[in-house]
């Protein structure tokens, strides 16, 4: 067989190993069938954990830029607003990526759930200045799509970050017309 395939079938076969898609003693087997039962250089075998930083080193970067640009900038509200979209849609494809790979999806989530938020806070501030009901309108939708796609990936903390939402913006809301 050649060197090169075996190689690559063996940083399989370690993954599956160390990510446990299959029992050890079979990865075992595997592992010493295809090494011919010489030993292997795991370092060499397992791929490096810079490789795996740089991607979210990728999203701190555009989370920022994109905080940077909104905040602390002059830019016209249209760039602004365009500068988040794009961030968000960005967010959710790496989201996507990640989890076809089996990464951590969760922190490109995340990122986008946030951006989302301020976006549209942002844009209600803009377009309806002084309008606070319909801040806290958006503010509950926000509210129902954390607790909708927490409890449709499995995400506790999304579920309970939505929850806690509601009931921080229903209390407000019963402060602003009740007055109590």
């Amino acid at each position: 067989m050649n060197e090169m395939r075996k190689k690559i079938i063996i940083q399989e076969i370690l993954y599956w190993k160390k990510s446990r898609m299959l029992p050890e003693q079979y990865c075992d087997y595997l592992l010493a069938l295809y090494s011919e039962g010489e030993e292997i250089d795991r370092k060499v075998a397992e791929p490096g954990k810079t490789k795996v930083a740089l991607p979210y080193l990728f999203i701190g970067a555009i989370i920022s830029i994109t905080l940077v640009l909104n905040y602390f900038t002059q830019l016209p509200y249209g760039l602004q607003i365009g500068s988040s979209i794009l961030s968000i849609i960005v967010l959710l494809g790496l989201a996507a990526y990640f989890s076809k790979r089996l990464w951590q999806y969760h922190i490109p989530l995340i990122g986008a759930a946030l951006l989302f938020l301020l976006a549209t806070v942002r844009a209600v501030e803009h377009f309806a200045p002084g309008r606070i009901g319909m801040l806290y309108f958006f503010l509950l939708c926000h509210s129902a799509l954390w607790i909708y796609f927490g409890k449709r990936l499995g995400m506790a903390y999304l579920t309970v970050a939505g929850y806690l939402g509601t009931a921080v913006i229903v209390y407000f809301l019963a402060k602003l017309y009740v007055g109590f």
